[in-house]
């Protein structure tokens, strides 16, 4: 049998065995941040019921009267990937037919929406031109902007991120990720680096997801829309991970490169991209415990299993047997 798919559906299994007899899970004072990933991996194992109770349960008691997703840990306002969460809901919803759910939680998200840049806001209290707008929040936003069918702003995104690339000084060696309307790219800042900057011959952790995350985006939005500036951008920002040192290959950050290269793999055909989506895919198995979750600092067991199903499944889908 084939091992993503093992692994895949013994993460599935961990997560199923975590949800409580009321349909969620996790701790209740973490709310969205420990369930918003779940729904979207249950579905694409095929555990459809479980998933369709979590979001009734959402819809009942974690869905506020304005479309945010609730309930929220006290400090929640102060993170700049507030919206990162609701677009997990959005996309979970959509692939299980609770359309009520998932057009709420997008409407929701469109509030942050800079139609100017093309981007999303990463600060839910202020929007202007000094407020920073982070990649990879601003991609998962558009992940759920095509997958409700809000096309304006999903090439919108696409558009951010080739002016984002145009901007990039020092690509395919480094890749910026944060921008304003004010200064533009930001290439300079005191701390907190793994938010601005990856490097491909890092030793050391960072934000390894960026170029998978985009990729993911843009391969979707050129299978959305059939035009070819999307897939190319696509490649250029998976550039990085084709030259990246071995430590982004060990590390769970890399999820979404698997799952960005099974995309482009999947369009394009290239070895090179079904390579790159084995080696991250083997990467992630090698790393999962034996009752099938996944730990990493700073995540929760709840989340880093539910995404890391998700993108197994998304390798498993481009393997050969």
């Amino acid at each position: 049998m084939n091992e993503f798919k093992i692994a895949r559906d013994l993460g599935a299994n961990w997560l199923e065995s975590q949800i409580k007899n009321d349909g969620i899970i996790g701790d209740s004072t973490a709310g969205v941040t420990a369930y918003y990933k779940v729904p979207a991996a249950l579905q694409v194992c095929g555990k459809t019921q479980q998933a369709n109770r979590m979001i009734d349960w959402i819809r009942d008691f974690g869905l506020e009267t304005n479309g945010d997703f609730g309930p929220r840990p006290k400090d929640e306002l102060k993170n700049y990937w507030y919206t990162y969460y609701n677009s997990w809901v959005v996309v979970g919803s959509q692939r299980l037919g609770q359309f009520d759910v998932a057009q709420k939680g997008m409407n929701f998200i469109k509030r942050f929406w800079d139609k100017e840049s093309g981007g999303f806001f990463s600060d839910v209290e202020k929007k202007n031109k000094n407020t920073y707008q982070d990649l990879w929040v601003v991609a998962g936003n558009g992940i759920a902007a095509i997958y409700t069918g809000e096309l304006e702003i999903a090439k919108s995104v696409g558009n951010w991120m080739q002016k984002l690339m145009h901007l990039q000084p020092e690509y395919p060696e480094k890749l910026y990720s944060v921008f304003n309307k004010s200064e533009g790219l930001i290439t300079e800042f005191k701390d907190d680096d793994i938010r601005f900057v990856m490097s491909a011959n890092a030793e050391r952790d960072q934000f390894f997801f960026h170029p998978g995350i985009a990729a993911g985006f843009l391969s979707r939005l050129y299978l959305h829309t059939n035009e070819k500036k999307w897939l190319e951008l696509a490649k250029r920002y998976m550039l990085i991970a084709e030259k990246s040192s071995d430590y982004l290959w060990h590390t769970l950050r890399a999820g979404k490169v698997a799952w960005g290269n099974a995309l482009l793999y999947r369009i394009t055909k290239e070895k090179k991209y079904y390579d790159m989506a084995i080696r991250a895919g083997k990467n992630i198995i090698s790393q999962q415990t034996k009752l099938g979750y996944w730990g990493m600092e700073e995540m929760s067991r709840i989340d880093v299993t539910a995404e890391l199903v998700y993108w197994l499944d998304e390798v498993y889908q481009v393997t050969k047997n």
